[in-house]
């Protein structure tokens, strides 16, 4: 398997993983996700790699994290819609090229505004396989102590492999002491779990709304905190986007 180009987890993820890899299971600490149980995931590809996640959240967009797009033309990259085994060529899977993207004041040095719009080239088919993530409303609060949940084809370990199929694990949203104002933290309780590389711009799910947007982790995969775009202070820009969607080639 070719190494990975790019890892949304940012420098103090790949920083840490030279310490060395522990072995441990899941996403970090999860299951192996049901067929059908996240329609809305994206796998992210360059030349047919999967290396970042993301939510389709309106037919024609997907919502990813800029980070995943630092040293890569989003241009150059796949969105693939339906997938679940990664090592199949499934029929239910619709693929497209990139049309234009939108971000927000990213700050790629501070971590900050880590989120991106994909416009796809054409409209997404919703099926069973192919669905809708609702997003929060603008300035949505997720109370700390909250249960999410979040999925992605990341490698269960530092430096390991990609997941073949996507995993999931609960996560509880931690107090803002652990956390920044503008990203919601996120730890698995009395356990390790958590993202790992190739699950930056996976979403955060929280009461089934796309609450986070996977950003970056300080920690080696699964001792968290982990930290999330928080979507719905972009709420209100978002709908300007794709309420205005553009017209230009990414």
């Amino acid at each position: 398997m070719p190494p990975l180009r790019l890892l949304a987890l940012l420098a103090g993820l790949l920083a840490s993983s030279r310490a060395g890899p522990t072995p441990v299971v899941g996403i970090v600490g999860g299951r192996k996700a049901r067929p059908l149980e996240f329609p809305f995931l994206a796998s992210l590809q360059s030349q047919g790699q999967h290396f970042c996640g993301g939510a389709l959240i309106h037919a024609r967009f997907v919502l990813t994290a800029a980070s995943c797009f630092r040293n890569l033309n989003p241009g150059a990259a796949s969105v693939v819609l339906g997938a679940y085994d990664l090592r199949r060529r499934e029929r239910a899977r619709q693929a497209f090229a990139v049309r234009s993207v939108s971000e927000n004041r990213y700050d790629p040095q501070e971590n900050l505004n880590d989120l991106l719009l994909l416009q796809l080239e054409r409209e997404a088919n919703l099926t069973s396989n192919v669905a809708l993530l609702p997003l929060p409303p603008q300035n949505a609060v997720v109370e700390a102590g909250t249960s999410c949940q979040v999925a992605g084809w990341g490698t269960r370990r530092n430096g390991g492999r990609l997941s073949r199929f996507p995993r999931v694990v609960n996560v509880t949203v931690t107090p803002e002491d652990r956390c920044r104002p503008n990203n919601l933290c996120t730890g698995a309780l009395a356990r390790r779990g958590g993202i790992c590389q190739g699950d930056g711009g996976t979403p955060l799910v929280c009461n089934g709304l796309a609450h986070g947007v996977a950003s970056f982790s300080p920690n080696p995969c699964g001792k968290g905190p982990d930290f999330f775009t928080r979507v719905a202070l972009f709420r209100d820009w978002i709908d300007s986007v794709l309420n205005n969607p553009g017209q230009g080639p990414a």
